[in-house]
C-alpha cells in the first residue's frame, strides 16, 4: 500500500503529452478506466458505507449553504430547500440499476503517479482512496472524466463513456443517464466546497476552477431527466 510514487503526475504526463485526441492521452484513458473496471470486480470488504441516494442527496447540503449564497447573493427559504431536495431525490431515483461497487470518489488524473517504468495499467499509481465507499459504477468515470481541474471535451468525455460501456457490457443510453445524474450531483457538490473554500477559508486558489465546473453542470443538466432542476436553478 506504502510505496515511492515518483514525482510525475498523470495530469502532469498528460500535459507534457499535449494535443487534445492524441494516441498516447488516448491510451492513458484508456488505462485510466481499465484500472477503474478492474477495481470494481474485486471482492469487497463487507462493512463498507453505502454512497446511496439519501447521502448523495445530503451532499447537495455544501451547494444550497455555500454556493448559492456565494453566486446568487441570497439564502434559500426553508420552502425553497425542500423543493429543490425534492426534485434532487427524483432525479437521483431515476437512474438506471447498476451492480454496486467500489468507489474510491477522487478517482482522477491528479490523484495518480505516472510509472513509466512498468507496463498497462501497473503504470497507474493510485492516491486518495481513503474516502472508498460502495455504490454506483459510475461515479469514479463521471470523477475522472468531469475534472475540475483538467480540461476533457465533451466529444472526447463521450469516447471513453462508450469505452467503458462496452468493456463492461452495460447499455451506452442508461450509463449516460446515470453519468449525467451523478455528474450534476458531485459538480454541484463540488461548487459548494470551492465557494466555502472563498467563503469561509478565505482561500480563493479554487474559484478559478468554477467555470470549468460550471460547464460540466451544464452538460449534465442539458440530459431531459435533470430538466426540473435546470429550471429551477434559473428560477434563482
Amino acid at each position: 500500500i506504502l510505496e515511492d510514487f515518483g514525482k510525475l503526475s498523470i495530469k502532469e504526463y498528460l500535459l507534457q503529452v499535449g494535443s487534445l485526441g492524441s494516441k498516447e492521452r488516448k491510451r492513458v484513458y484508456h488505462l485510466i478506466i481499465d484500472l477503474l473496471i478492474l477495481l470494481q470486480q474485486q471482492e469487497l470488504p463487507a462493512d463498507l458505507k453505502k454512497f446511496n441516494n439519501d447521502l448523495l442527496c445530503s451532499e447537495l447540503d455544501i451547494f444550497i449553504n455555500w454556493y448559492i449564497p456565494y453566486a446568487y447573493k441570497k439564502e434559500l427559504q426553508i420552502q425553497e430547500r425542500d423543493e429543490f431536495i425534492a426534485l434532487w431525490k427524483i432525479a437521483l431515483e431515476a437512474q438506471e440499476p447498476m451492480i454496486s461497487s467500489l468507489v474510491l470518489r477522487d478517482y482522477h488524473v491528479e490523484n495518480m503517479m505516472y510509472l513509466e517504468h512498468r507496463d498497462d495499467i501497473k503504470q497507474l499509481g493510485l492516491l486518495d482512496f481513503q474516502d472508498a465507499l460502495l455504490g454506483s459504477p459510475i461515479y469514479d468515470l463521471v470523477s475522472v472524466l468531469e475534472d475540475a481541474r483538467f480540461d476533457i471535451p465533451k466529444e472526447e468525455a463521450l469516447e471513453y463513456i462508450k469505452y467503458f460501456a462496452d468493456k463492461k457490457e452495460l447499455d451506452i443510453d442508461s450509463v449516460l443517464l446515470n453519468y449525467h445524474i451523478l455528474g450534476a450531483q458531485r459538480n454541484s457538490r463540488i461548487l459548494g466546497i470551492f465557494a466555502r473554500k472563498a467563503e469561509r477559508d478565505g482561500d480563493d486558489n479554487y474559484l478559478q476552477y468554477i467555470p470549468r465546473v460550471l460547464k460540466y453542470l451544464e452538460q449534465d443538466l442539458s440530459h431531459p431527466k435533470l430538466a426540473p432542476i435546470k429550471n429551477w436553478l434559473k428560477k434563482l
